[in-house]
């Protein structure tokens, strides 16, 4: 009885460390947020409710764009008129009209601004608006979340994914995107 006990805790040992093994060889790359992520970008995609073409307001400068797309591995995602993956911060208050990522962390989280109104795809306009930062910028919301992108990120990657349980891919509804997030964070 004893043997059949401790030939069984061996197998299952050998299987959980076979399992983590295996996991951490399938994705690594999605396991650390510091590690550069990228998928290459699909077109837009606009929901099937949405018929309508992208807005474009009047005032809206060139380049400043919004889009809508779903990424094989990350799901539903936004994009800025470079390709950026954009963020959303959770020490940010969506009810209020201001952003908390100041100085230096807004040097390495780029705050997305504009001089007018962006242009949408695939998202609700009336999600869309700006906050003003303290040194005059207007910086874009989205359903109340101001918008960042990482500063060295390049188009299609969502380096910083999860950093510090505060920094989320944003989706066209503004909520936290929640996957592909390091493994301390899930």
């Amino acid at each position: 009885m004893r043997r059949s006990r401790l030939t069984m805790l061996v197998v299952i040992a050998a299987l959980v460390v076979g399992a983590a093994a295996w996991w951490q060889a399938v994705e690594p790359a999605s396991l650390t947020a510091r590690a550069p992520v990228t998928e290459s970008l699909p077109g837009p995609r606009v929901p099937a409710s949405d018929t309508s073409r992208p807005s474009t307001p009047v005032d809206a400068p060139p380049g400043t764009r919004l889009t809508a797309v779903y990424m094989t591995r990350m799901g539903q995602v936004v994009l800025d008129e470079t390709g950026a993956v954009l963020f959303r911060y959770e020490r940010d208050n969506p009810h209020k009209a201001r952003s908390a990522c100041l100085g230096e962390c807004a040097v390495v989280w780029t705050p997305v601004t504009t001089t007018g109104t962006p242009l949408v795809t695939g998202i609700d306009p009336a999600l869309v608006d700006t906050i003003k930062r303290p040194e005059g910028a207007e910086q874009v919301t989205l359903a109340g979340w101001p918008l960042y992108k990482f500063a060295n990120a390049r188009p299609g990657e969502w380096t910083g994914q999860g950093t510090d349980h505060v920094w989320f891919v944003v989706e066209p509804d503004g909520q936290r995107n929640l996957n592909c997030l390091p493994a301390p964070v899930q």
